[in-house]
């Protein structure tokens, strides 16, 4: 919303509810109720101040008597320089106006805030090439990020990449590292950092300040950086041979020779076993339940908690065996959240009423023609 020069800002709820592209509905849970509950609060902790004649009137009157057309005026009693985040109208319309793909835009939104609020601020006059400031970056983790706004990897990705496009962010990274106590020097990928984007120099400079300083941080001083930024999953073979030990160990066919290395590699994995993701896992252990996998690790709280998710989504049967095809199984354990349990369920469900066959435990492993769920998965994906 505009400030005039006095500072003053004039909107009407339905105004505001239009300009932040949605829908005004009436109702305890619609978009009008959740827009005054918000106007609300920022009343009550004196944030903002409900403005009479331009004269101040603390409190009163309060937002909940304004109706949809009616012209509200406050005042702003914060200094968002120093401790919000402000979103310029030029960064939302850039955000909103992009239509080369299909995505939601307000998700979108939401992703490129969440990480201009992470990214450092310096003071203004704290210049970093003059006075060597601390740089403007942020470098939350997929995990990170996954936890925090519930989106998976994939639309990470896509959403950096659009964010770049747009000349909004740029983003680097530390390149490949191992540790150094590590006889197998399993590469690893650093995380991403970021970086508002207002020309390419200051990027660059916040960008490589950051990565100097980061490197530096103790618990990286265990670690051998490769300065190569080309990252290869060149521990695939190592997840390969783990995976064999483990069926083996399972089938009760191990060798004193099998655990000797089994040991060894998992030493080498385990350092870092929070890095990995889902997806590598079960890409590395084809046609292996995740609850095996981490059993394999010794990690038996894990194996676990994903042999009840397993269990309670109908993916295994009372033997354990896989019900449903393992490329659908990865699909749904690499987007699965327990805020969306019964969407899961349903979804499983489904597809074992549209691909009814006998399950044939973990030897199924290819798709066949019977299988039909591809183009529904595609479409699933690109609405999120």
């Amino acid at each position: 919303m505009a400030t005039d020069r006095r500072g003053i800002i004039r909107f009407t709820i339905e105004n505001m509810i239009k300009q932040c592209r949605f829908k005004v509905r009436t109702g305890e849970k619609e978009s009008v109720s959740q827009f005054k509950k918000i106007l609300h609060m920022l009343q009550r902790q004196s944030i903002i101040h409900i403005l009479v004649d331009d004269k101040d009137i603390i409190y009163s009157p309060l937002i909940e008597g304004y109706k949809l057309k009616d012209l509200i005026m406050c005042s702003l009693n914060i200094d968002l320089t120093n401790k919000y985040v402000e979103l310029d109208t030029k960064e939302k319309n850039k955000i909103y106006s992009y239509n080369e793909e299909k995505v939601n835009h307000l998700k979108l939104l939401l992703y490129y805030c969440y990480l201009k609020c992470r990214m450092y601020k310096r003071s203004k006059d704290d210049q970093i090439v003059v006075s060597g400031g601390r740089a403007e970056i942020a470098y939350p983790t997929f995990k990170v990020i996954n936890e925090d706004l519930h989106i998976i990897d994939d639309t990470i990705d896509k959403y950096n990449k659009i964010l770049i496009g747009l000349d909004l962010i740029r983003i680097d990274s530390a390149g490949n590292w191992y540790y150094k106590d590590d006889p197998n020097k399993i590469l690893k990928d650093s995380v991403n950092f970021y970086t508002l984007f207002t020309d390419e120099e200051t990027a660059n400079y916040n960008l490589k300040e950051g990565i100097k300083y980061w490197k530096k941080l103790d618990f990286n001083l265990g670690k051998v950086f490769t300065n190569s930024k080309e990252y290869k999953n060149n521990n695939k073979r190592l997840n390969g041979e783990l995976g064999s030990i483990i069926k083996k160990e399972k089938y009760g066919t191990i060798t004193e020779k099998d655990i000797v290395r089994k040991n060894e590699i998992i030493n080498s994995i385990s350092q870092d076993e929070g890095n990995y993701n889902i997806r590598e896992l079960l890409d590395s252990n084809e046609g292996m339940l995740l609850s095996d996998i981490y059993e394999g690790f010794g990690n038996f709280n894990k194996a676990e908690i994903y042999y009840d998710i397993e269990n309670s989504l109908g993916l295994i049967d009372k033997d354990g065996g896989i019900t449903v095809d393992f490329e659908y199984y990865k699909w749904i354990m690499m987007n699965y959240n327990k805020e969306e349990y019964t969407y899961y369920v349903n979804c499983v469900e489904k597809y074992k009423r549209d691909n009814y066959r006998k399950p044939k435990g973990l030897q199924n492993k290819k798709k066949t023609k019977e299988l039909n769920w591809s183009e529904e998965l595609d479409e699933l994906l690109n609405k999120i």
